[in-house]
């Protein structure tokens, strides 16, 4: 609407122009070689008009023929430029759904239409790679290795590619070449991590890990499993130390990072006992009693308390009180007071077990109570609950969910480092990321 109100316009201020011209009057002269020419005023400047009029369609007209070769040249080229887009776009389609055929040819037709570059050679590079091609992707990431804006991602690829095919020492080389430019590459770091654990650089891991953490700031899961990978790795190291000194820096430094920790602080009192620091052994059972029961706790209390066995069980009837777990504590005291025939605290506790938590260790305790005070039937229908009730906790890996008879650093199942942790089977496992198959 606004270009016909414009065009509007120009027709009217024009034809009034015209008019005003015709209305006035005039005669203009001109004398050139000695010819003298006389013509109307009006008439004059119409055809003054009329010739730059001409002047400029013959410039418009050269013009256009001297740019037709180029306007023909970069309709060519857009042309190429939107087939190439759209060959890209198909390329990294067909990459997603795992087509390596589709996104080959695509690659292929890419190049051919908008030339070398960053995204055509990083879609022809994960094609080949995809497809198996090991010898045509190593090319395309050493060409992308090459170029300044995209060494970094040419040298993972290189990195994964040399992993693949086992040589260890030429994809660590390109995951240090991919750190000297991104220093908190997690790929890179994780890899060098991986490769460490499998020379059992057990220390080295830990430098690797130091620097991995602050990079999983945002990400709790990841940083949970680094967290505990780094709880196994100092387990590791203090068990390989000789010097006691040692073994206690590797446990504190795990403890401070979960300070519940079962395996790191039942191996720190032992550490202790064998001293002779039982105040300080019992110091810190207690106080793991306490965090997280286990069974281990009573059999390091329970030497304390040869001689006054009643006394043991009221201490550790008071620990399970205080203890946030309440249940998994009452449940050992349950089974210390049956093994010492203590009957009236394990009828107790048993009775503040809720029904709902009772676990097969549980009827199995009610079971063993009851034949201790001769009622067949109830140790009967125990012992029926307890093969129908979920089972208790147990030494679980919390990537494969493999049960140990005890605690392992690595799993030997899984080979994950720092992962078998005292739980329920009913837990969440966490789901194992930023990982590469090790071996043990």
């Amino acid at each position: 609407m606004t270009k016909i109100l414009r065009l509007v316009l120009i027709i009217a201020l024009v034809a009034l122009v015209v008019s005003w011209f015709n209305k006035q009057s005039g005669i203009s002269q001109i004398q050139w070689l000695g010819y003298q020419i006389q013509i109307s005023t009006s008439l004059l400047i119409g055809l003054v008009v009329i010739f730059a009029a001409i002047i400029l369609l013959i410039d418009r007209i050269l013009r256009f023929i001297r740019n037709l070769p180029i306007m023909m040249a970069y309709g060519w080229q857009y042309r190429r430029k939107i087939n190439g887009d759209r060959a890209l776009g198909l390329g990294f389609v067909a990459l997603a759904a795992g087509d390596s055929r589709s996104a080959q040819k695509q690659a292929k037709k890419a190049e051919k239409l908008l030339g070398k570059g960053l995204l055509p050679d990083l879609l022809a590079a994960q094609a080949a790679h995809l497809s198996g091609d090991k010898n045509a992707a190593r090319r395309y990431f050493a060409q992308l290795s090459k170029n300044k804006d995209t060494a970094y991602y040419g040298l993972i690829g290189i990195m994964n590619l040399q992993s693949q095919n086992n040589d260890h020492e030429k994809s660590i080389a390109a995951a240090e070449k991919a750190l000297k430019i991104q220093p908190d590459s997690i790929s890179a770091l994780t890899h060098i991590f991986w490769r460490n654990i499998e020379e059992k650089e057990w220390e080295k891991s830990l430098e690797i890990i130091a620097l991995l953490k602050p990079q999983l700031a945002n990400y709790e899961e990841q940083k949970k499993q680094f967290e505990n990978r780094e709880i196994g790795l100092c387990y590791l190291l203090a068990h390989h130390s000789s010097e006691q000194k040692d073994k206690t820096i590797w446990l504190k430094r795990a403890l401070k990072i979960n300070e519940s920790n079962i395996a790191c602080l039942v191996s720190l009192a032992r550490l202790y006992q064998k001293s002779d620091l039982d105040k300080q052994m019992t110091k810190i059972v207690e106080r793991g009693f306490i965090l997280k029961p286990h069974q281990d706790y009573i059999d390091l209390l329970r030497d304390g308390f040869t001689n006054n066995i009643a006394k043991f069980i009221v201490r550790l009837t008071k620990l399970a009180r205080q203890s946030k777990y309440k249940t998994d504590a009452y449940r050992l005291v349950i089974a210390a007071s049956l093994d010492a025939d203590i009957l009236p605290p394990a009828t107790s506790l048993l009775s503040e077990i809720p029904q709902n938590e009772m676990t097969n260790e549980d009827y199995l305790l009610v079971a063993e109570l009851a034949e201790k005070q001769t009622d067949s039937s109830r140790a009967k229908i125990a012992l029926q609950d307890a093969a129908r009730a979920p089972r208790g906790k147990a030494w679980r890996c919390c990537s494969c969910a493999a049960i140990t008879v005890q605690y392992e650093p690595i799993c030997p199942q899984c080979s994950e480092i720092g992962m078998i942790d005292w739980e329920n089977e009913s837990r969440h496992f966490m789901k194992p990321v930023l990982q590469q198959k090790i071996v043990p």
